[in-house]
């Protein structure tokens, strides 16, 4: 046989293979299949969690200075910004949480230091650069919602461009 020949031939084969399959109508079929039942809404419909590095290399503090070696005044801190923020939304309110520590350079020290720009050890020596540590501060807020009408399962707290009260 030729090529042409088993080329159709394998063809027509192919063809009568589907010949006898049918295509179901859903009337056709046995049993009617049943709709799921709606799943539950989650306990929380919204949750974002963050945790987020800045640095600040420029920040500044009220009254936190250092004197250079050439006598001018450095009022600048750098700082480095550690934060976790929380938020979440569910059936009766929201809910947020943040929690930022704030490491500041050596020019904001966090004890009493010599001197926060430099150490002067005598006259004739050298100024070296102090090795003050410096300041952490940590700052946290938390706040919470709960709506009037999510828990009395009402909306008579509804009024006009309000659409609820929350406390």
């Amino acid at each position: 046989m030729s090529y042409r020949i088993k080329a159709i031939a394998a063809a027509v084969l192919s063809l009568a293979t589907l010949a006898p399959v049918s295509f179901a109508a859903a009337a056709d079929l046995p049993v009617k299949a049943k709709a799921k039942p709606i799943a539950d809404l989650p306990f929380f419909f919204v949750i974002d969690d963050r945790v987020t590095f800045s640095w600040m290399p420029k920040g500044t503090d009220p009254g936190v200075f250092s004197v250079r070696p050439n006598g001018s005044i450095d009022g600048t801190t750098a700082k480095q910004v550690y934060s976790f923020t929380h938020f979440d939304a569910w059936a009766y309110g929201t809910n947020f949480f943040t929690i930022s520590m704030f490491k500041s350079d050596h020019n904001d020290p966090a004890n009493p230091c010599t001197n926060a720009g430099v150490i002067q050890t005598s006259f004739t020596s050298p100024a070296t650069p102090a090795a003050c540590e410096g300041a952490t501060e940590i700052y946290g807020l938390f706040r919470s919602t709960f709506g009037w009408n999510e828990i009395f399962n009402t909306h008579a707290f509804t009024m006009g461009p309000l659409h609820n009260v929350s406390f």
